[in-house]
């Protein structure tokens, strides 16, 4: 239910320095008193759907024999009278103000209420560990400090906010990031599809939007299979590979990304199963695809697929 009084203060838009205080308001908002010689627990049930919901806030009040309503649903009696309520009339609905505040709204809510209305506003980010990653574009960079601010408070699993610049090491492909919110703490564990990564977000490349390839790649591959994982990185496609019991040849160039994964393979006990190699590309091929292919032709009874 939309209610415009429950939406933050129109002054906040615009800001760009997060001033919590800045969202207190107050509402008047509908609440049923409860009669002693009721089940409280029964009149709450046939309400449920009235409730105020906000975050952090508690519309069933216990000890006052009290529930506090949707102001949108309920604007008299008449609104609670198909929900026959044995026992309770219009002198159990009364009117109370009450002050809500930034600790109320979601973050996408926040968002809505701050920045530019003629604008995309924030579309998505993602969630690598405890760090929250974002690409703002140009017109959202002069609220970047108070974004970081609002996501580091409402998801509380997050600790670091960061923003992807426009600079990319081409030679290592990881992006360079600047700090918005949080602890400069970029060293993150991740699980996906079952297989935990550890890593240094801020010098290696990891896109959790490949989650669904990474497993896609592991399935097409048989046990008898060998996988030649050129830019392997931190072993998102070596590692489950090699779970599966295939051989795997895992190269990257970046020394941050070959040392998270010889630790990630030892971490998910594949280190039998998969030689790391700290070499350019081409190098890697030229040498170690080559010698390998040489000799596994040599084995008769390899039925398996090289990859």
């Amino acid at each position: 239910m939309d209610c415009p009084d429950l939406r933050p203060p129109a002054a906040v838009r615009g800001m760009t320095v997060l001033e919590r205080e800045a969202f207190n308001k107050q509402v008047k908002v509908p609440y049923l008193k409860v009669p002693g010689e009721l089940n409280f627990n029964t009149v709450c049930l046939a309400v449920k759907k009235l409730l105020l919901k906000m975050e952090r806030y508690k519309p069933v009040r216990t000890e006052e024999a009290k529930i506090i309503l949707h102001p949108a649903g309920v604007k008299s009696w008449d609104d609670l009278k198909e929900l026959k309520l044995d026992g309770l009339d219009s002198d159990c609905l009364g009117w109370q103000e009450i002050q809500i505040g930034f600790d109320n709204w979601r973050y996408d809510e926040i968002f809505r209420a701050v920045l530019p209305e003629d604008k995309e506003g924030l579309s998505a980010f993602s969630k690598v560990g405890h760090v929250i990653h974002l690409n703002l574009k140009d017109h959202l960079l002069p609220y970047k400090g108070l974004i970081g601010e609002v996501i580091k408070d409402k998801i509380a699993t997050c600790r670091t906010v960061v923003n992807k610049l426009d600079t990319i090491d081409n030679t290592y492909r990881n992006f360079a990031m600047e700090l918005l919110a949080g602890e400069e703490d970029y060293q993150v564990s991740v699980k996906e599809n079952g297989t935990v990564y550890e890593f240094d977000f801020s010098k290696v490349y990891w896109n959790p939007r490949l989650s669904t390839e990474h497993e896609k790649v592991a399935k097409m591959l048989c046990k008898e299979d060998v996988l030649l994982d050129i830019y392997a990185g931190v072993g998102p496609f070596s590692i489950p590979v090699a779970k599966k019991g295939c051989t795997v040849l895992a190269n990257d160039l970046n020394p941050e990304s070959y040392k998270a994964l010889v630790n990630n393979c030892k971490k998910n006990k594949v280190e039998g199963r998969v030689k790391c190699f700290n070499r350019n590309g081409i190098d890697f091929i030229r040498d170690e695809v080559r010698t390998f292919i040489v000799e596994i032709n040599k084995k008769d009874d390899f039925k398996g697929t090289v990859n």
